[in-house]
């Protein structure tokens, strides 16, 4: 093979572009989750500002020249600014807002004056405004901010703001990223960076969490001196009596008759795209929006698009211990891509798993709810629809749940016996059983709830505690300009045993295989840096070591419609 490379590039004089994608380039799409590992013990991250340019690389790591910062003690006397703390998030799975509501809640039992931030519908020009800002910010793909913060996000990090823009303003950063990735917590660090340019006081260190292995371990280790220094720093005394941390419930639920309704049927809604959009809005938890004429949607992560499957084929042979299905959909011009972008699908649970913990729950699925906000607007965060349909496609039942889940659900119980081992199970000193009986034998909450059956908690209760179900990215496998309106995925069923015996199927892909052609799903486009060249003339060399070729599909049909339609396109070629 590595002469066959030779020779091609040795027969190409003009400028190659080598595009080198290794397996891990698409591992992350296309292989089952590896066994959790062991925990890890990390120290306190502690932040030593820079001087440079936020966007240089001196900005992401301390230097050992460099003299330590020290965390303000107290807030200077002259102050004029209250005592407002600001809450911001940029999420794009949930975990980053679910933080962000916990730090809310607690700055409550501290006495503390909270608003809870949404940083797609902050206004970024009022940030110099702000007395106190905590930023829970989580990086995504190739260190890029979440869906909900680009637009706060590119404002900050302008180089038009002006210097001193942001004196006064207080502030601290939690990250959230995934140290298997490079630009590990990017986001985070940049924001901490430029928040300080900008003349910003940083009043506690930035925190930064590890999805690989100890995300929320990390939060919690930050955040246990985050309240008590800002109390002090505030010079604001900490209750006598502070409440223990309780899970409080933000939603009532709303039954109604399941016959005023029957439009909530799931079955038929497979086949119909209209009926599918009405019974996904209910579980929607935006609007959508729309484009400046004020008619044309705008498809994206909040507002999927309901694309109709045309083609699902398997790719093995029926003796094939594997299975790897190529999918084809149909988009026509709602939306638009590039060869290497990849496409969001929100998938649905698994039926048996629901039916498992409806069962648990001794509940009927066919049930019409709605929950509705116990402060604020009467307006539906979720519903109405039916709670088959919320297990569904709403909320995730299959990761192992956390542990501020497990000590909620303490709360439900009333024996004694199952209190205290959900409650050790959930704390600091527990970690090692907490690891052993959720991370590494992989228990959902239908599990858990199994193996505690005295916990009896409602289903809007649990439905509001357990996480939203996250959309799975594929890398698209075609091109646009070859195949008009339609995108292609190629995905393997994920299918494997955990520790404990039980057979885990992946969702998503467990789903496709139930896929036939009729069916509707819901998809939204997010883009990549992975692309060609722009020029339609230089030569690609394209290798995928073992794994990583559903890009390269799409690579190689853009670059025979460019060989057909342009006189003096370059040779490209594919080692796989």
């Amino acid at each position: 093979m590595l002469d066959a490379i030779l020779s091609f590039i040795d027969n190409n004089i003009l400028e190659i572009t080598i595009v080198i994608a290794l397996g891990i380039v698409s591992y992350y799409y296309f292989s089952p989750p590896p066994p959790p590992p062991k925990p890890l013990v990390k120290p306190t991250v502690k932040y030593t500002p820079s001087s440079k340019s936020s966007s240089s690389s001196k900005s992401q790591s301390s230097s050992s020249s460099q003299t330590p910062w020290k965390r303000p003690q107290f807030r200077k006397e002259e102050s004029f600014k209250n005592n407002l703390i600001r809450i911001c998030y940029g999420s794009q799975t949930g975990t980053a807002e679910e933080f962000s509501r916990t730090l809310f809640n607690e700055a409550k039992r501290y006495g503390l004056e909270a608003r809870l931030q949404d940083l797609e519908l902050y206004n970024n020009e009022s940030l110099p405004l702000e007395s106190i800002v905590i930023f829970c910010m989580a990086t995504h793909g190739e260190g890029e901010p979440t869906e909900n913060a680009k637009n706060f996000y590119n404002w900050l990090l302008d180089e038009e703001r002006p210097e001193g823009l942001l004196k006064g303003v207080e502030y601290t950063v939690f990250g959230l990223g995934n140290k298997t990735y490079d630009h590990y917590n990017l986001v985070a660090r940049k924001v901490d960076a430029r928040m300080e340019e900008l003349g910003a006081t940083r009043i506690f260190e930035r925190g930064e969490g590890d999805d690989d292995s100890s995300l929320e371990e990390d939060f919690v280790s930050w955040k246990k001196e985050l309240w008590p220094h800002i109390c002090s720093y505030l010079r604001v005394q900490i209750p006598e009596n502070l409440e223990e941390e309780k899970f409080v419930p933000r939603f009532r639920m709303q039954t109604y008759d399941s016959s005023l309704y029957p439009q909530l049927d799931e079955a038929k809604a497979l086949f119909d795209p209209v009926l599918a959009k009405k019974i996904r809005a209910s579980l929607a938890y935006s609007k959508p929006k729309v484009k400046p004429d004020g008619v044309t949607p705008i498809y994206d992560m909040k507002s999927p698009y309901m694309a109709k499957v045309l083609v699902n084929r398997e790719l093995h042979a029926a003796h094939s211990d594997r299975s790897c299905m190529h999918m084809e959909l149909e988009i026509g011009d709602a939306l638009s891509y590039l060869p290497g972008d990849h496409l969001g699908i929100y998938p649905e649970n698994d039926p048996v798993v629901v039916e498992q913990l409806l069962q648990r729950l001794r509940i009927e699925g066919s049930t019409v709810f709605s929950l509705i906000p116990l402060s604020g607007s009467n307006e539906p965060y979720l519903g109405p629809c039916t709670i088959r349909q919320a297990l569904l496609d709403a909320v995730d039942i299959t990761t192992p749940p956390r542990k501020a889940v497990l000590r909620a659900l303490a709360e439900y119980t009333n024996s004694a016996v199952d209190k205290a081992r959900l409650l050790r199970l959930s704390s600091a000193e527990g970690q090692e059983e907490y690891n052993k009986y959720i991370k590494s034998d992989l228990r959902n909450i239908g599990e858990v709830l199994i193996d505690f059956p005295s916990i009896e908690i409602s289903i809007g209760h649990l439905i509001e505690l357990l996480p939203r179900l996250s959309p799975r990215f594929y890398s698209i496998s075609s091109s646009l300009n070859a195949n008009p309106g339609r995108v292609h995925i190629t995905s393997v069923w994920v299918q494997y045993k955990t520790p404990t015996g039980r057979i885990h199927n992946g969702v998503a892909t467990t789903w496709f295989k139930k896929m036939v052609p009729g069916t509707y799903v819901p998809v939204f486009v997010r883009s990549s840096h992975f692309h060609l060249p722009p020029s339609h003339s230089t030569p690609v060399i394209m290798v995928g070591p073992g794994t990583g070729l559903a890009p390269f599909r799409g690579f190689l049909q853009e670059l025979e419609h460019k060989k057909r339609t342009t006189a003096n396109a370059h040779p490209s070629a594919l080692f796989f």
